[in-house]
């Protein structure tokens, strides 16, 4: 995707963002879907009980309506084929992983919020999962013959 549009993406994924934000973050405060402090912590720090988890769920669907929307009218501007995915596995990729690593965010805010305590995934968990979408990203670089090279001056690639 071109610099511009990129930047038209990263502008309307930001709108989409604070517009439903404005909506969903209420919303959240009046069905109680907030994080419970723990009693042995600070006590400055048990002000946050009851703050509204889930709000990466906000910037990944920005995200993807962005890139949906901005996608296509690139390709179109730029007379090509919006549906040819050859360019776009980098991008595809790109987008599945931030899912992928939503979804971990999701599963612990979820923990966090239906058993009523502050620890939801553990560390390992987390880490296991981390791998397990990074993993599958670069395996989908790897596939879609998205290989990487240093170039260096006077001698090439390496």
């Amino acid at each position: 995707m071109g610099t511009a549009w990129a930047a038209v993406a990263a502008i309307l994924s930001f709108g989409i963002t604070a517009l439903f934000g404005k909506w969903l973050i209420p919303f959240l405060h009046k069905i109680n879907f907030g994080q419970t402090i723990r009693e042995s912590g600070p006590t400055w720090h048990r002000k946050k009980n009851g703050t509204p988890t889930m709000g990466g769920f906000l910037f990944i669907a920005g995200i993807l309506v962005a890139v949906g929307v901005c996608l296509p009218l690139y390709y179109r501007m730029e007379g090509k084929d919006p549906l040819v995915m050859a360019m776009h596995a980098k991008i595809a990729g790109g987008l599945l992983m931030a899912c992928g690593f939503g979804l971990i965010g999701f599963f612990d805010d979820y923990i966090k919020v239906v058993k009523k305590r502050n620890l939801g995934l553990t560390v390992r968990q987390k880490l296991v999962l981390q791998f397990l979408v990074a993993g599958g990203y670069l395996y989908s670089l790897y596939r879609a013959g998205s290989g990487s090279k240093t170039l260096i001056p006077f001698a090439g690639g390496v």
